[in-house]
């Protein structure tokens, strides 16, 4: 595979991090790159996402910045150092778009997870074979081998969800979702008992935004926020037709908080939610 010319949301979020700091403290991109004894240009490179920083150039820079913040200099370190080793998600990266692999990555660093969603089950809560009935949608030609290679892609960075330190998710879930026919309704009863059964772990919530309900606010389509520490580092993926968006601009992502809290606050809740899921799997 070609060596990943795109910066990764981990990069973009640690250069934008950088370049609020640097302009706080009223320095140009010639005074910080004079820190560095390096040109402008590659100070704008890092602060694009573009180029990584080695942790001891990190070091010297923060200190020009003033930072004395302890949690947000080891979170800024952390993601310096990251951008010098391979996740898991790098041996599937022949199968999964840059987009995919970003959210896998930040999944795995994730304190919390809030996704709201408008026509199919959540990533991280998903079948194997619910998966493969997506996956094939208009590709009735690949091959079984690589049909399994990307399942199973997915199936690992499910993997979050099971760790010590796993993340909390909630999901708000349309209700059309649970009505899909998605593989027949042997497929689709399997996959809402699962979601039943996910529904019960201490640190998943589901909850269902009954398709009764007469306005809401997200119409606009599915998104996941996820919180990353420290406070203030959340980035948000939004679903388009033909891309998946990541937005990283504070007042963008306050924006998408309050949509889904409205959107939780009009949902069921999670014990009339379950009731629900569990009866739409009965009906199949």
């Amino acid at each position: 595979m070609p060596p990943r010319k795109s910066p990764t949301v981990r990069q973009k979020r640690l250069g934008a991090e950088l370049r609020k700091l640097r302009e706080a403290e009223g320095l140009t991109f010639e005074a910080a790159a004079a820190v560095l004894e390096c040109g402008k240009a590659k100070i704008s490179r890092i602060e694009t996402g573009v180029n990584g920083i080695r942790p001891v150039d990190l070091r010297v820079l923060l200190k020009a910045y003033g930072v004395q913040d302890e949690a947000l200099t080891e979170a800024l370190l952390g993601m310096a150092r990251e951008g010098r080793t391979k996740g898991w998600w790098n041996r599937y990266g022949d199968v999964l778009s840059d987009g995919f692999t970003d959210l896998a990555e930040m999944e795995s660093k994730a304190v919390a997870l809030h996704s709201w969603e408008t026509t199919l089950v959540p990533g991280l809560l998903q079948t194997a074979d619910y998966m493969r009935v997506l996956f094939r949608r208009g590709r009735l030609d690949v091959a079984d081998e690589e049909l399994e290679h990307h399942v199973a892609g997915r199936m690992h960075r499910q993997l979050a969800l099971d760790r010590d330190n796993a993340p909390q998710l909630w999901a708000v879930i349309y209700e059309p979702v649970l009505q899909a026919k998605f593989g027949g309704p042997s497929v689709m009863r399997d996959q809402l008992l699962h979601l039943a059964r996910m529904a019960q772990r201490d640190h998943i919530t589901i909850q269902v935004l009954p398709y009764t309900t007469e306005s809401h606010r997200g119409v606009n389509g599915s998104f996941t926020i996820v919180n990353t520490p420290p406070p203030g580092m959340d980035v948000v993926r939004a679903d388009t037709i033909a891309t998946s968006l990541y937005i990283e601009e504070d007042a963008q992502v306050r924006a998408y908080r309050q949509v889904f809290d409205q959107l939780r606050a009009a949902a069921l809740g999670p014990t009339p939610s379950l009731e629900l899921i569990r009866s739409s799997a009965e009906r199949l």
